[in-house]
């Protein structure tokens, strides 16, 4: 029997933490209403986004910066800073370099950072060391393939934010352009990066800015720091925003969601669908199909197209992870796993997530964090 999929958007019972109510609507469908209530109630407030700019200028406002960016290169960070620049905010732009950067994402982040005279900080890890933990997700299994990608960024910037004393991160994740990342899909976890490193890696991780939950809350709670989905808070338009950043700045494209990285194209485009049966396109897909922004069917035709991975690019990235063909088939063959088989911080979130809402009622936390980690 073929997968069932749900009436709203394109997620289907590949993801087996799906449910569907009485109308055939997933639940991730629900957990996108309530994080588009949560906004729209937010900018609703009287002047509320000025209110939030005010707030981080006056937080910096005897420092350098008043706040921090993290870019990619990608086009929702690259318009998330050239956003916050426009408000009047005088943001450090950060980059996690985890050594698989394409042209484009390097051009993208020079042409923007220099013609905003905007600096730049790039958080090097080490090759070796973030190399060899890429490989121990590839042992472990499991499809949180770029888990260390994300949590490395998110560490690096809260690291950053810490020492420099800056209390606001400015990102530039919409969860109405491209959805929310199932976690089994993507768990970000400072425990499970421990935790499969342990049992797979080889190379101390002395570089990573590994990030647990203890460090999260340190961090938002000590130091203040405090995450703010910019483009959630706008009526933000991908595509818009592409050729505005293409007139503007020169902005190169790269193709499809995330491929401003290499081995984020090789593990989404190549690597989940064919091991784990993984198209994250759905998700990505999703997101502006429950917004109205595409139609059902052009969401549809935009899935059926293969994604563009040459056989050169896979094979350059087997060779870059040092990895012998023979190794690979073996990693490739290994029985499919899940985070849940390695220890996680799952166990210590969802007993007191009625906590984790209120402190995303309270503003300490992104209504994501609750929609995706304690539903």
């Amino acid at each position: 029997m073929g997968a069932k999929t749900c009436s709203r958007c394109l997620l289907d019972t590949t993801l087996t933490s799906i449910r569907f109510d009485e109308k055939g609507v997933c639940n991730y469908c629900h957990s996108h209403d309530s994080m588009t209530a949560y906004y729209r109630r937010e900018v609703a407030r009287p002047g509320a986004v000025d209110k939030l700019v005010l707030e981080i200028k006056q937080a910096g406002s005897r420092k350098d910066y008043d706040c921090i960016v993290g870019v990619s290169g990608g086009v929702d960070s690259s318009f998330a800073l050239y956003t916050a620049q426009k408000m009047g905010l005088r943001p450090l732009a950060v980059h996690f370099d985890n050594g698989w950067n394409t042209d484009e994402a390097v051009s993208n982040i020079k042409n923007i950072t220099d013609q905003l005279n905007v600096d730049l900080y790039t958080y090097v890890v080490d090759w070796q060391e973030f190399r060899d933990l890429q490989v121990a997700f590839l042992k472990a299994s499991v499809p949180c393939v770029e888990t260390p990608t994300d949590v490395g960024i998110h560490g690096a910037l809260m690291k950053v934010a810490a020492r420099e004393g800056i209390r606001y991160i400015i990102g530039g994740q919409s969860f109405f352009t491209e959805g929310t990342v199932p976690r089994e899909w993507g768990y970000l976890d400072g425990l499970y990066i421990r935790s499969v490193h342990r049992q797979f890696g080889t190379v101390p991780l002395k570089s990573f800015p590994n990030v647990m939950i203890g460090d999260v809350l340190w961090h938002t709670i000590m130091n203040g720091i405090r995450q703010v989905p910019l483009l959630n808070f706008l009526d933000y338009d991908k595509e818009k925003a592409k050729e505005e950043l293409t007139r503007v700045f020169g902005w190169r494209p790269y193709g499809g969601n995330h491929y401003e990285n290499i081995y984020s194209k090789f593990a989404f485009g190549w690597l989940l669908p064919r091991k784990f049966n993984v198209d994250k396109r759905k998700v990505y897909l999703s997101g502006p199909l429950r917004a109205g922004v595409i139609s059902r069917a052009k969401a549809g035709e935009l899935l059926g197209i293969p994604p563009d991975i040459s056989d050169n690019l896979v094979a350059y990235c087997i060779r870059k992870l040092q990895l012998s063909p023979q190794d690979f088939e073996s990693i490739m063959a290994l029985p499919i796993k899940s985070y849940r088989d390695y220890a996680t911080s799952d166990r210590y979130l969802r007993p007191f997530k009625f906590l984790v809402k209120a402190a995303v009622d309270m503003g300490f936390f992104t209504p994501v964090l609750y929609e995706k980690y304690c539903r």
